[in-house]
């Protein structure tokens, strides 16, 4: 049997034919920037975030970059993330003029590990970014209040999130202001590049939607530094339409999580999945497990063998990559995970079968 890593067909047919219908009518109004599908798109996403305020903009990685610079960050100013964080979380940092420092995460959530933060705040810390990895959001309300104890902004990587909550409150609604991706295989996907910002400041917002249309607060009166970073309508149409699925998507995902964890724990497996955290749900974007004895690469190699399709998020810590040339601190148990996770086949559509057939595959091997 084949498994694949991940399988758009499922989400992709709820919303094709509609989606096409959708184009056409766009297509016939001859109106395709910043056009009512995105205003529609951005007032449903800040209603189902529970925030005041929306802004579609290009990609995650530009959502992340307006978010920081309309926090007021500024060269030089030093902004805490994860060990764990992606690159596109760093670069946007660095973009911003920021300094990224790197907090190490928990060994069994790999989530934002507290008792790492607060050594490295200093007098140049102006702001804390936490990454809701795999879909399971980091504890917002600790991190809330370190932030508000030192007076720093909160801004949410929440790329991977889309409905992750933490203490029954939507991870777009906590701190200054929170950044999504809608990259195709995000939980909330467009067929293209998307993202969007959200907040409660109405100065973050106003000063976002600027930026994101070359500066203008008004045709030709351009207040701010800005940039081309609009959403664009036809991913609007696709993520209004895809919308309507969300929330059913989520609960598919979590049961075939849940089922992973039964199939893993029934096996007795040298795995460990990702554990939660209390107060947090997970919507399982990615479902990541430690391998505990086989190394992960030659793991990952006999499961293609046996036709179980497999990823790695992520192999390497930015602090590593060649490019990257800023503050490395120490994060032992970063670099010691990232050495052994492994993400299974996860999607909108996975069966049970299928599910099955990764863990006989997985008992071959281990066992």
């Amino acid at each position: 049997m084949h498994v694949p890593f991940v399988d758009l067909t499922v989400v992709t047919r709820q919303v094709k034919d509609a989606y096409l219908e959708a184009l056409g009518r766009l297509l016939d109004r001859k109106h395709f920037i910043l056009t009512e599908e995105v205003e529609e798109f951005e007032e449903a996403w800040a209603e189902k975030c529970q925030v005041r305020y929306c802004v579609g903009v290009s990609c995650g990685a530009d959502a992340l970059y307006l978010a920081l610079v309309a926090a007021r960050i500024r060269p030089g100013d030093e902004v805490i993330t994860q060990g764990n964080a992606y690159n596109a979380t760093v670069v946007a940092i660095m973009r911003a003029g920021g300094v990224p420092r790197f907090a190490d995460i928990d060994e069994d959530t790999l989530t934002l590990d507290l008792s790492k933060i607060e050594a490295l705040i200093n007098e140049k810390t102006k702001a804390i970014l936490p990454v809701h990895l795999f879909g399971q959001a980091n504890d917002m309300t600790s991190i809330s209040e370190l932030a508000k104890k030192h007076k720093l902004a909160v801004i949410g990587d929440c790329a991977q999130a889309h409905l992750a909550e933490f203490d029954g409150k939507p991870v777009g609604a906590f701190g200054d202001a929170a950044a999504f991706s809608f990259y195709p295989t995000k939980n909330l996907g467009a067929f293209g590049d998307a993202g969007a910002v959200t907040t409660n400041s109405e100065k973050i917002y106003q000063e976002i939607m600027a930026r994101r249309n070359l500066g203008q607060v008004a045709k030709n009166d351009h207040q701010y530094f800005g940039f081309n970073m609009r959403l664009d309508p036809m991913q609007a149409i696709a993520l209004n339409l895809k919308l309507r699925y969300l929330e059913e998507n989520t609960e598919v995902r979590k049961q075939a999580g849940e089922y992973y964890d039964k199939l893993i724990a029934w096996a007795d497996l040298p795995l460990r999945p990702v554990q939660k955290i209390k107060g947090a749900n997970h919507v399982y974007h990615l479902y990541v497990a430690q391998s505990m004895k086989m190394d992960r690469d030659d793991l990952r190699k006999r499961l293609l063998e046996l036709e179980v399709e497999t990823a790695v998020h992520y192999p390497l810590p930015v602090y590593r990559q060649p490019f990257y040339e800023g503050p490395k601190d120490p994060c032992p148990v970063t670099d010691k995970v990232l050495g052994r996770i492994i993400s299974l086949p996860m999607f909108v559509g996975i069966t049970r079968q299928q599910q099955e057939y990764v863990v006989e595959s997985l008992i071959k091997i281990l066992k």
